[in-house]
């Protein structure tokens, strides 16, 4: 292989690789203005977040980490909860494609459907978070990530 060949290839890998972190970037853009120009009180607030990843707080206690997977060219968002006392679980992933659709349905553009495609992936939290608080029950991780409580697992 020439040296012309491989600089072909690294433009190439360096373009493709520009154009995935673009649209992660816009789906970034989408959901954080999804969730602060929401009227709907989802008790959400933004954190600091290192490179490449969202975190919001949810009713101060838990923070939910959006991330692209951590390998190169991945394609996989990542959706994580932890507790403050630092438990942290995978609760969902989705699929970020080169053209900016998320899981083949959702325009990463279209802020109102990455809104709701992430409240979809999120919505086990609330539901353990809500069978906790209904059955006066104290929440652990993986409840809270199954969606259940002690008063309703079988």
């Amino acid at each position: 292989m020439t040296i012309w060949e491989i600089s072909e290839k690294a433009d190439y890998i360096a373009q493709r690789h520009q154009q995935l972190q673009d649209q992660w970037h816009l789906y970034c853009n989408a959901l954080v203005q999804g969730i602060t120009l929401s009227k709907a009180r989802l008790h959400h607030a933004m954190s600091c977040a290192s490179q490449g990843d969202m975190r919001f707080v949810l009713f101060g206690h838990f923070t939910i980490y959006v991330t692209l997977a951590e390998s190169f060219n991945s394609h996989t968002i990542e959706y994580y909860v932890e507790t403050k006392e630092g438990e942290k679980q995978c609760i969902a992933k989705a699929q970020l494609m080169a053209d900016g659709m998320v899981d083949g349905h959702v325009s990463n553009r279209d802020r109102q459907q990455v809104l709701e495609h992430y409240l979809e992936k999120i919505a086990p939290v609330y539901d353990g978070l809500y069978a906790a608080i209904e059955h006066d029950e104290p929440v652990n991780l993986k409840q809270l990530v199954d969606g259940k409580t002690p008063a309703n697992v079988a």
